[in-house]
């Protein structure tokens, strides 16, 4: 997966991958799928970010478990509050989180200049209202990421465990696309899409326990609930 080039921004962490993919349009963002399924994915792309750092624990319960040495503040913001309430479980955190995950994550962007805000008409009610676009060249379309990731060598050999972390972070930002629906709405080659859900299915059981159960929390989430994509 790309970072934001050879500056010294910080590179894209699950949740922003996430965002990115969830959303399409050169001049102005918009959603490929409902918005609370984009707060879904944010959300489990946030919680994801600190079982990969080891700052928190899935036991089934979700416990803080590292020095909170977290590289942004959003991060933090999230672990502390983990930390100020223990004991709940990953569905509550999901839903809790699902509450301001979009709007965290885009701010996250925009600050690291991933996302520039445009502001557009506010139409017959008069004022101004806010949209946002992608200023960094750098980053890939979703096409063209999740197509690099479901084609090119595998770096995992075998069938044993994954354990490398960027490896995990590109892996659970495939899953998380694909439990909330984005995959479909991203236009890929029948051939990569086939692969992809070949490789996808392999991965799944091989990343860490945690990972997996936040994965299969999020599926849950989206299937208990009246969200569809769009069409």
């Amino acid at each position: 997966m790309t970072d934001s080039g050879g500056d010294a921004r910080l590179p894209l962490r699950v949740a922003d991958r996430f965002f990115l993919a969830a959303h399409t349009g050169e001049q102005r963002l918009s959603a490929r799928v409902d918005a609370a399924l984009v707060a879904l994915g944010c959300a489990g792309g946030l919680l994801a970010e600190l079982i990969l750092e080891e700052e928190i624990a899935v036991t089934p319960s979700v416990r803080p478990s590292g020095r909170g040495r977290c590289p942004d503040f959003l991060s933090w913001v999230v672990l502390r509050e983990i930390r100020q309430e223990p004991g709940h479980d990953l569905r509550t955190w999901l839903e809790y989180l699902g509450q301001t995950a979009t709007e965290k994550v885009r701010a996250r962007l925009t600050i690291t200049d991933v996302l520039r805000e445009v502001p557009v008409s506010g139409g017959w009610r008069g004022g101004s209202a806010a949209a946002w676009r992608c200023a960094d060249t750098a980053v890939r379309p979703a096409e063209d990421e999740l197509e690099l990731l479901f084609t090119s060598a595998e770096t995992t050999s075998g069938s044993g465990m994954i354990t490398v972390t960027d490896r995990l972070a590109e892996i659970t930002f495939a899953l998380l696309v694909r439990e909330t629906g984005v995959l479909r709405q991203v236009r890929l080659p029948k051939h990569v899409a086939r692969q992809g859900e070949y490789r996808m299915e392999s991965w799944e059981p091989r990343i860490p326990g945690p990972l997996r159960t936040l994965i299969n929390e999020v599926a849950a989430a989206h299937g208990q609930s009246a969200i569809t994509p769009r069409r």
